[in-house]
């Protein structure tokens, strides 16, 4: 016999919609989206990638309400539960795992029982003591005040460009995309994968990852991301777990993004010396920014000699909406085109981006989406592009006289 205090969690989780968990936290809730899947921003304190841009995904036609956070960086995951320590405290559960003290809080709030109010926002300070925030920016690892990100400045002179050489899970990962598999484009953009074994203990986390350098405008670099080769085999580890074992284990990342290191300011190829390549200007100039979400797409077009630049995930922030909106007006008379990945989420993001470049009063294009062309390019990715796809289909669509 249970005792009179006990609450069935699962079955108030499963009773709860995502509005009622909402107001009972009173957490003003801005969902965007409607059916099986609404979209909000992160509760947990992402650091500076995607205010507004609602990275946070629910499934509201599970029980458990599970969500995750597709920012970069972030990847969060976890039930209503989990979610409703959010909206109360803006923070992750201590260790990622919502046990103890922070348990028993949520577990009252879906209960019902009252609750002092929540702590999610300070006690706000008189006009005159508020000052204005610090604008974002990325400091150049060879001007950090940090000894062993000064260090990672010449992290490419270790990485491993050959296949041949790769130890298995990144050389699996590597032939599955084929711009990864030459190179000679490895060492055109520093790309490669970091040894696992060797004394050199620089940038040891990343060991076994294939990672991408974040440069600047003028070429100076700003940060290493790396990518888990393994992480799609860890998914689906994970996501065979029962949710409440998922609530208790710390989802797989993808990318391991630098411990402040802003992503949303940045864009993956927006050196400036690119433009000094064969044809890069006048593509430009017709077709203006070519946008795209992964580092793969970049490289990959970039063999076919197509410039783009990549948001790094498939939400575009405002920083890079400015950073574009003032290439296309210097460089290609307001123009901008967009190539996501042509899949659901590809598609929501095209949507959002569309907009807010739209706002900028640009000219914008879509290269393609799941719909467009009687869904010939449904599912695909910018790198598995060939040259005769882009004469053919994309390159028509986009270029303007």
């Amino acid at each position: 016999m249970k005792p009179s205090s006990y609450i069935d969690v699962d079955t108030l989780q499963a009773q709860t919609s995502l509005a009622e968990a909402a107001d009972k936290c009173g957490f003003p809730l801005d969902v965007h989206g409607s059916g099986r899947e609404v979209r909000l921003d992160c509760l947990f304190g992402c650091p500076g990638d995607h205010a507004g841009k609602r990275e946070i995904a629910v499934n509201t036609g599970n029980p458990q309400k599970v969500f995750c956070c597709h920012a970069y960086g972030c990847q969060f995951r976890g039930n209503l539960l989990t979610l409703m320590h959010g909206m109360l405290t803006g923070a992750k559960p201590t260790g990622d795992k919502l046990t103890g003290g922070e348990f028993s809080r949520v577990r009252k709030v879906l209960a019902g029982t009252p609750e002092p109010e929540p702590t999610r926002q300070p006690q706000s300070q008189p006009a005159a003591q508020v000052s204005a925030p610090t604008p974002l920016r990325n400091v150049p690892l060879a001007d950090s005040d940090n000894p062993k990100a000064r260090d990672l400045v010449d992290l490419s002179e270790r990485l491993i460009m050959d296949v041949a050489h790769m130890p298995p899970a990144a050389a699996s990962y590597v032939r599955r995309h084929p711009c990864l598999t030459s190179p000679e484009l490895l060492r055109k953009w520093s790309v490669g994968v970091l040894p696992t074994g060797g004394e050199d203990k620089r940038g040891w986390s990343l060991r076994g990852h294939v990672v991408y350098p974040i440069h600047s405008e003028d070429g100076k670099l700003l940060a290493w991301i790396a990518r888990d080769p393994g992480f799609e085999e860890k998914e689906r580890a994970f996501l065979a777990l029962t949710p409440d074992q998922r609530s208790r284990e710390k989802p797989p990342h993808k990318h391991k993004v630098p411990t402040g290191f802003h992503r949303g300011l940045e864009l993956f190829g927006q050196q400036a010396s690119r433009l000094q390549e064969p044809g890069y200007r006048e593509i430009l100039a017709h077709c203006g920014p070519i946008i795209v979400e992964g580092f793969n797409d970049v490289l990959a077009l970039d063999q076919l000699g197509i410039p783009a630049v990549a948001i790094m995930s498939n939400r575009i922030t405002v920083e890079q909406v400015d950073k574009i909106e003032r290439w296309s007006r210097q460089l290609a008379n307001g123009r901008a085109s967009l190539l996501f990945d042509a899949d659901g989420p590809g598609d929501e993001g095209t949507k959002e981006a569309l907009w807010l470049l739209a706002e900028r009063n640009l000219d914008v294009r879509l290269c393609w989406s799941r719909g467009l062309g009687n869904g010939q390019f449904s599912d695909w990715q910018p790198e598995s592009l060939s040259c005769g796809d882009w004469e053919q289909a994309i390159r028509p669509r986009i270029w303007r006289l």
